[in-house]
């Protein structure tokens, strides 16, 4: 849309020829002292729009976790549960799956042949932190030491299994943080095969999750900042943690997910709409008024008006560039950050 259409209503239209003041002929004289003036400073700083969309309160977007090894399901953590470092996910032929933290994932057996890696180090940071290393003087490192087997063969009797003090790929599953069960999607007494789905695992965090068009993408980039406002009306800031694309009704979608900046969310149920509006700066470092401070002059530009030190004012040229909510984007040669300008009601 045009500047000129933007601000169609907004002003009234002036098309007299204009005084060597600047103001139209007909108009009052700006020069004189009025009764009264509704002003508004001219600022210096980014001009930011805000797009508002709906959200919900859940737990943000879920991963399918397969199985590594054939076997029967014997086991499951509850859906809704919280799996903490040490603790199992499922349990394979009753061989526990136990959540250990680290970036990398598992993908081979461990044990003394083992060549050193960073899967190494994680493990021997774990059992260190669970105390299966205590007195034994392991140095964590990405080397397999004949200390790692005897803090494995420690943690494997807690843990109720052969102390074979070797880890085989599918005993231990290395996440970042904590996760939450979401579903199960393999039965108890299921028969699986590698690459299975056994259950879906997201954030322990209350998060809050919002669709938008794919063309929307510069609205959430990684790390930007979003307000949230919960049904009772109280706001908070969030923080955009992901976004991913999925299918809805067989049309690509962007799933943004915002994790809250306070525990406001946390005492609202799964599902609980929430207002969401994400900012994005349309300028930057600009001088912005009110768009009911332009004027439409009569040989076709924009002004305002602008309030001097004696208390007059008088009308001065300007230059309309970007709009955004009520804000518009000004310069000129007569207009200067903390200059005054008059605002119609």
């Amino acid at each position: 849309m045009t500047a000129p259409a933007r601000i169609a209503g907004l002003v009234a239209v002036l098309v007299v020829p204009l005084a060597a003041c600047g103001a139209p002929s007909d108009a009052a004289d700006p020069s004189a002292t009025p009764a009264a003036f509704t002003t508004r400073t001219v600022a210096r700083s980014d001009l930011v729009s805000t797009t508002t969309t709906s959200g919900e309160v859940g737990h943000g977007t879920t991963t399918s976790l397969a199985a590594r090894v054939p076997g029967t399901v014997t086991w499951l953590a509850p859906v809704g549960s919280t799996v903490a470092t040490g603790q199992p996910v499922y349990a394979i032929d009753a061989r526990p799956v136990v959540r250990l933290p680290g970036a990398a994932p598992a993908w081979r057996d461990l044990g003394p042949a083992s060549v050193d890696g960073v899967d190494v180090r994680q493990l021997e940071q774990a059992l260190t932190d669970l105390g299966h290393a205590a007195g034994l003087d392991l140095t964590v490192d990405d080397d397999w030491t004949s200390v790692t087997t005897a803090a494995v063969r420690r943690w494997q009797k807690a843990l109720g299994v052969a102390r074979t003090g070797t880890v085989r790929l599918g005993d231990v599953l290395f996440t970042p943080e904590d996760m939450r069960v979401d579903e199960h999607l393999a039965d108890l007494g299921a028969l699986v095969e590698p690459g299975a789905p056994v259950l879906s695992v997201g954030s322990t965090q209350r998060l809050v999750t919002v669709t938008l068009r794919t063309s929307q993408a510069a609205l959430a980039p990684v790390g930007g900042a979003a307000t949230l406002t919960l049904p009772d009306g109280t706001s908070t800031d969030g923080t955009i943690t992901a976004t991913g694309v999925v299918t809805v009704d067989e049309q690509p979608q962007l799933r943004v997910t915002i994790a809250p900046a306070d525990a406001l969310v946390d005492g609202l149920v799964e599902g609980t709409p929430v207002e969401v509006g994400l900012d994005q700066t349309v300028a930057s470092d600009v001088l912005l008024v009110p768009v009911t401070a332009l004027v439409a002059l009569a040989d076709g530009g924009y002004g305002v008006q602008k309030v001097l030190a004696d208390g007059t004012s008088r009308y001065v040229t300007v230059t309309a560039g970007a709009f955004a909510g009520t804000s518009v984007e000004i310069s000129g040669e007569d207009v200067a950050e903390g200059d005054d300008v008059v605002v119609t009601p």
